[in-house]
């Protein structure tokens, strides 16, 4: 949890630079934001609903503008859902962090501290960022752009904020970055992160999943790596990342059985795969609501965005994952089964991964960002890719995953490359289901949007593959350019 303080949600910025409660308090405000439904249901469930994992059932209106590509509906711009304003606040609570404090209102070692954890904080962040409004690296200095289009060669990225604004007086106007320089920030913010956390005093070290850390660090690094096509680093990243989770939090991939993998998302027990997690807390007022819980929108409630059944295929009989996080159709908070969920998928299977276990009435959920299980999958994708590597040390990585879900053994010998990838994409749906990662993996491949329940894929060339930038952040800064077709 991240530690409270008064005031813990707005204080004057000319306090917080030099008050140690008031610093404490820009720290709560930066996690804090990682509760808005933008930052939380959007970014983890959001490129399910944008491609091919769930869809809405029903007449559920949440997510069936993703479920539908509409042209305006993306995961940072959806409704009313300034995900734009929120991402920036939150940068700008980094940029404090980082380098806003004045000199002497800590001591060093707890300074340096909150640098690197706004520097992980600030590269997550843009990550997501550029991601949504930009195409992604090739790993030749260019982006994976569409070959004909409105979208063909445009690199454009996100604008890259460094410096605190203090004051309407410190606001500048900033044009994009192109995607290669945003990702040569982001991964220094990484990589000095790293630095600092590997020379931190014993006694000022976290020791915490809820908390940025080396091993937390490592292991977005390594995910930033993937999107750079930059195997080799990929490869080692994650594995740092998994050394370090096992020696910092002792966690490892659950054992092969429904109970502990489901626990991997029960606040009830300890993660036994945790790198990073934003933590919930209801009694500290972070629970989010009924309309912007992902709770409601899978498991509770509403119960809107049911796994299609494309996915519920994936999984053989006696896999672990299917019995942990796959239930009949069921709102408790009004003793129902709901209508129209064996429509979605046979079985009338809603994704239970996000059930508020912690306090069911508040739908209070933790949210896993880095877990063990992913790294696997990056290795698995980058062992495939790297030259030395090959099909063989990439099915060996998978078994090793799958061998911890009960699933069955892979025979390399079945595949080539192009099967191989296809094989781990779909170890990837399997695995992180409403994580933050189906439409992202589609697109960095430069790959056409699978669509299922009779729609038609959206093809790369599209302009929805895109967010488009808000109106009113184009109406303020006239530096800004939007994407292209809007």
């Amino acid at each position: 949890m991240v530690e409270r303080t008064e005031p813990s949600q707005s204080v004057s910025q000319g306090v917080a630079l030099s008050n140690p409660d008031a610093i404490q308090g820009i720290r709560a405000s930066m996690y804090d934001r990682m509760h808005t439904e933008a930052l939380s249901t959007d970014w983890l469930l959001g490129p399910s609903a944008i491609a091919d994992n769930t869809f809405f059932r029903g007449n559920q209106e949440r997510h069936q503008g993703l479920n539908r590509n509409l042209r305006r509906d993306g995961i940072l711009t959806l409704g009313d859902h300034d995900g734009y304003e929120i991402i920036y606040d939150m940068i700008n609570d980094a940029n404090i962090l980082i380098n806003g404090i004045q000199e002497d209102a800590l001591s060093e070692a707890e300074a340096n501290k909150l640098e690197a954890e706004g520097r992980f904080v600030r590269a997550l962040a843009m990550h997501h960022a550029v991601r949504v409004f930009g195409y992604d690296p090739n790993g030749d200095g260019g982006v994976v752009s569409p070959n004909s289009g409105p979208g063909q060669g445009f690199e454009l990225g996100i604008e890259v904020r460094t410096t605190p604004t203090l004051d309407v007086e410190d606001a500048t106007s900033t044009p994009r970055s192109p995607v290669p320089e945003v990702y040569d920030q982001i991964v220094s913010d990484l990589e000095q992160a790293i630095s600092i956390f590997q020379n931190l005093p014993g006694g000022v070290k976290e020791s915490s999943e809820f908390y940025p850390s080396e091993a937390a660090a490592q292991a977005l690094l390594a995910r930033v790596r993937l999107y750079q096509r930059d195997w080799g680093a990929a490869d080692t990243r994650a594995q740092n990342a998994i050394d370090l989770a096992s020696s910092t939090f002792g966690s490892g991939l659950a054992s092969p059985d429904s109970g502990s993998v489901r626990s991997i998302f029960d606040e009830r027990n300890s993660n036994p795969e945790a790198i990073f997690t934003i933590a919930t807390d209801p009694n500290a007022g972070e629970s989010p609501g009924i309309n912007e819980a992902i709770s409601a929108y899978t498991t509770i409630q509403w119960i809107a965005q049911l796994p299609t059944q494309d996915l519920v295929s994936l999984y053989e009989p006696g896999d672990a994952r299917l019995a942990a996080w796959y239930d009949p159709c069921f709102d408790e908070v009004n003793s129902v089964k709901p209508t129209g969920c064996s429509g979605v998928n046979d079985a009338g299977y809603e994704l239970t991964k996000w059930s508020s276990e912690q306090a069911f009435n508040q739908y209070a959920d933790n949210h896993q960002h880095l877990r063990v299980a992913e790294m696997y999958l990056i290795q698995a994708e980058a062992r495939l890719k790297q030259q030395g590597g090959g099909v063989s040390q990439a099915i060996a990585r998978l078994n090793d995953l799958r061998s911890e879900r009960g699933a069955s053994t892979l025979d390399a010998s079945n595949y080539n490359q192009t099967s191989a990838m296809d094989e781990i994409l779909d170890e990837r749906r399997r695995e992180l289901v409403a994580e933050g990662h189906r439409f992202f993996d589609l697109k960095r491949l430069g790959r056409d949007i699978r669509k299922v329940q009779g729609r038609e894929d959206i093809p790369f060339r599209d302009i929805r593959i895109l967010d488009d930038l808000p109106e009113d952040q184009l109406a303020v800064n006239d530096s800004l350019q939007q994407n292209p077709g809007y």
